[in-house]
């Protein structure tokens, strides 16, 4: 079975280890969030409540989306910690399978790390969710 959504705004992300799907309906300005579990075949949709809904997007709106150089526009697949900092995993809205793009979550805003932290970062990722890792990231 394929469900298909009124609005092309439906991401799935993970944040604080539950995947979530959040949908945006342009039209009506009004956002959707719902914790997506795997079963078998399937994703299902459980909505959360409304003061869940509230404290999730209340974390992850304003570094959800990010206008990077070159024109991407990057999305939030994941957060995670690393070293007791919250990071931020972002993808090409464009090419969701191009390589991510990681930043630290500092006061709810994102912050570039430092190169010599970057691949320590990427390997704590791909670490925590090997799933979504093709390959081992290159050391």
């Amino acid at each position: 079975m394929h469900v298909r959504f009124e609005t092309p705004h439906q991401y799935v992300f993970i944040h604080e280890n539950v995947k979530h799907l959040l949908l945006v309906w342009s039209k009506d300005s009004k956002k959707q969030l719902f914790i997506a579990e795997d079963e078998e075949d399937a994703l299902v949709l459980r909505y959360p409540g409304e003061v869940y809904t509230e404290t999730v997007l209340e974390q992850v709106e304003p570094v959800f989306f990010l206008d990077l150089e070159g024109g991407v526009e990057a999305v939030l697949g994941a957060t995670f910690y690393h070293q007791g900092r919250l990071i931020g995993m972002y993808y090409d809205k464009k090419n969701p399978s191009g390589p991510p793009y990681f930043f630290e979550i500092e006061k709810g805003s994102p912050e570039e790390i430092p190169d010599e932290e970057y691949q320590e970062v990427v390997k704590t990722f791909a670490e925590e969710f090997p799933e979504y890792v093709a390959e081992k990231p290159e050391a």
